[in-house]
Protein backbone atom coordinates (compact mmCIF):
# COMPACT_ATOMS: atom_id res chain seq x y z
CA UNK A 1 0.00 0.00 0.00
CA UNK A 2 1.64 3.23 -1.08
CA UNK A 3 -0.12 5.48 1.45
CA UNK A 4 -0.38 4.61 5.10
CA UNK A 5 -3.54 5.81 6.89
CA UNK A 6 -3.57 5.91 10.67
CA UNK A 7 -6.26 7.30 12.92
CA UNK A 8 -5.45 9.42 15.95
CA UNK A 9 -8.69 10.10 17.80
CA UNK A 10 -10.85 11.34 14.92
CA UNK A 11 -7.99 12.54 12.72
CA UNK A 12 -6.67 10.51 9.80
CA UNK A 13 -2.95 10.85 9.22
CA UNK A 14 -1.90 9.86 5.72
CA UNK A 15 1.75 9.17 5.05
CA UNK A 16 2.87 8.71 1.43
CA UNK A 17 5.64 6.10 1.22
CA UNK A 18 7.57 8.32 -1.19
CA UNK A 19 6.97 11.23 -3.54
CA UNK A 20 3.38 12.44 -3.76
CA UNK A 21 3.13 11.75 -7.47
CA UNK A 22 2.17 9.01 -9.90
CA UNK A 23 -0.49 6.75 -8.38
CA UNK A 24 -0.19 8.13 -4.83
CA UNK A 25 -2.55 11.13 -5.25
CA UNK A 26 -5.29 8.87 -6.69
CA UNK A 27 -4.89 6.42 -3.81
CA UNK A 28 -5.08 9.34 -1.37
CA UNK A 29 -8.35 10.57 -2.95
CA UNK A 30 -9.93 7.14 -2.76
CA UNK A 31 -8.84 6.75 0.87
CA UNK A 32 -10.25 10.16 1.81
CA UNK A 33 -13.59 9.41 0.11
CA UNK A 34 -13.79 6.04 1.83
CA UNK A 35 -12.97 7.43 5.28
CA UNK A 36 -15.51 10.24 4.89
CA UNK A 37 -18.24 7.85 3.68
CA UNK A 38 -17.62 4.93 6.02
CA UNK A 39 -16.27 6.53 9.17
CA UNK A 40 -17.38 10.17 8.89
CA UNK A 41 -13.78 11.29 9.36
CA UNK A 42 -13.42 14.93 8.24
CA UNK A 43 -10.02 15.89 9.67
CA UNK A 44 -6.89 14.92 7.76
CA UNK A 45 -3.15 15.49 8.05
CA UNK A 46 -0.76 14.46 5.31
CA UNK A 47 2.67 13.69 6.72
CA UNK A 48 5.28 14.32 4.02
CA UNK A 49 8.11 12.82 6.08
CA UNK A 50 9.13 10.43 3.26
CA UNK A 51 8.11 12.61 0.29
CA UNK A 52 10.54 14.90 -1.51
CA UNK A 53 8.35 15.83 -4.45
CA UNK A 54 4.74 16.71 -5.28
CA UNK A 55 3.62 16.63 -8.93
CA UNK A 56 0.66 18.49 -10.47
CA UNK A 57 -1.74 15.61 -9.70
CA UNK A 58 -0.48 15.68 -6.14
CA UNK A 59 -1.14 19.43 -5.86
CA UNK A 60 -4.62 19.02 -7.33
CA UNK A 61 -5.32 16.23 -4.86
CA UNK A 62 -4.18 18.39 -1.92
CA UNK A 63 -6.57 21.15 -3.04
CA UNK A 64 -9.35 18.59 -3.54
CA UNK A 65 -8.88 17.11 -0.04
CA UNK A 66 -8.79 20.60 1.48
CA UNK A 67 -12.06 21.50 -0.28
CA UNK A 68 -13.69 18.22 0.82
CA UNK A 69 -12.68 18.82 4.45
CA UNK A 70 -13.91 22.41 4.41
CA UNK A 71 -17.26 21.38 2.90
CA UNK A 72 -17.71 19.06 5.89
CA UNK A 73 -16.36 21.61 8.40
CA UNK A 74 -13.25 19.51 8.90
CA UNK A 75 -9.60 20.48 8.92
CA UNK A 76 -6.73 19.66 6.60
CA UNK A 77 -3.07 20.19 7.42
CA UNK A 78 0.32 19.30 6.02
CA UNK A 79 3.30 18.21 8.11
CA UNK A 80 7.01 17.55 7.57
CA UNK A 81 7.37 19.26 4.20
CA UNK A 82 11.00 19.25 3.11
CA UNK A 83 12.68 22.19 1.38
CA UNK A 84 11.80 20.91 -2.09
CA UNK A 85 8.09 20.40 -1.32
CA UNK A 86 7.93 23.86 0.29
CA UNK A 87 9.50 25.32 -2.84
CA UNK A 88 6.91 23.56 -5.04
CA UNK A 89 4.08 25.08 -2.99
CA UNK A 90 5.80 28.46 -3.19
CA UNK A 91 6.40 28.36 -6.96
CA UNK A 92 2.79 27.32 -7.59
CA UNK A 93 1.63 30.05 -5.18
CA UNK A 94 -0.18 27.51 -3.03
CA UNK A 95 1.82 27.89 0.18
CA UNK A 96 -0.82 30.20 1.71
CA UNK A 97 -3.65 27.80 0.88
CA UNK A 98 -2.42 25.14 3.29
CA UNK A 99 -1.67 25.10 6.96
CA UNK A 100 1.81 23.60 7.21
CA UNK A 101 3.52 22.33 10.35
CA UNK A 102 7.12 21.38 11.07
CA UNK A 103 6.15 17.91 12.28
CA UNK A 104 3.21 15.62 12.84
CA UNK A 105 2.96 16.29 16.58
CA UNK A 106 2.64 20.04 15.95
CA UNK A 107 -0.05 19.46 13.31
CA UNK A 108 -2.06 17.14 15.55
CA UNK A 109 -1.85 19.57 18.49
CA UNK A 110 -3.61 22.24 16.41
CA UNK A 111 -6.60 20.03 15.63
CA UNK A 112 -9.64 21.10 17.60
Amino acid sequence: MPIKCEEYKSVCVMTPSGDFSGAEPEVARKSVEELIDKKQIVDFVIDFEKAGFIDSDGLETLLWIKRKCEELFGQFKLANLDENCRKILEITRLEHRFECHADLTAALKTMR
